[in-house]
């Protein structure tokens, strides 16, 4: 039994997904989808995913699309591991929060990165004043949500580490790039360093090392 990830690991939201995999040691072959060249639009792909939207996991003839439902999958892998608590309450709060990060913080972090680093690097021109703006209100009503439930907390969930963590820690791959505006949020830069010094996200990280925006 194979499974293969395909993803651009660059991408937070791959990046999640192949973290959890990494942390877990689980054996994977890793099928780049290269975003650059409309990989995720092949026949091939779309036939993974009618979406056209990476990461998908493929097992056996079985394909698993969106990045928060493939995290939880694999961490059912290894479930002594611990990434996804076998109490239900538990369990049930890992999952809110993250449909949380799909909902509310990959979204705002995504205007950030889409328009002060994807922009200069793919040549689609200089980030728009107004989305910009956009994107650090949202980014700023989410992370103060975010900052204030850390309070007290080594991680978002308990005292361990859970998928959640994964979730919602990934866009911050970006947060130097994107320029989070992080300054008025300790918490979450005291939460994120314990996440940036596991083995698997710094493995992660050279999976989808990338050229500086232009």
């Amino acid at each position: 039994m194979t499974l293969k990830i395909h993803a651009f690991a660059a991408s937070p939201r791959a990046f999640k997904v192949l973290a959890v995999a990494n942390h877990l040691g689980l054996p994977y072959e890793y099928v780049f989808c290269d975003l650059s060249k409309g990989a995720q639009k092949s026949p091939e792909f779309t036939a993974l995913n009618l979406n056209q939207r990476m990461p998908v996991l493929e097992e056996d003839g079985w394909s698993l699309w969106e990045s928060n439902a493939i995290a939880q999958y694999l961490a059912t892998k290894k479930w002594d591991a611990g990434l996804l608590p076998k109490d239900e309450r538990a369990r049930a709060d890992v999952t809110r929060w993250m449909f949380w990060e799909s909902a509310h913080w990959d979204q705002a972090c995504a205007i950030l990165i889409f328009e002060r680093f994807v922009k200069g690097l793919f040549g689609r021109g200089a980030a728009d004043p107004v989305e910009v703006e956009k994107g650090l209100a949202q980014f700023n009503r989410a992370a103060a949500v975010l900052d204030q439930h850390l309070k007290g907390r080594k991680f978002l969930v308990g005292d361990a580490l859970t998928v959640a963590d994964f979730a919602v820690g990934a866009p911050m791959i970006m947060a130097e790039p994107a320029q989070f505006p992080l300054e008025n949020y300790p918490e979450i830069r005291r939460w994120y360093a314990s996440l940036a010094a596991l083995p698997a996200w710094s493995k992660t990280q050279a999976m989808g090392q990338m050229p500086a925006a232009a």
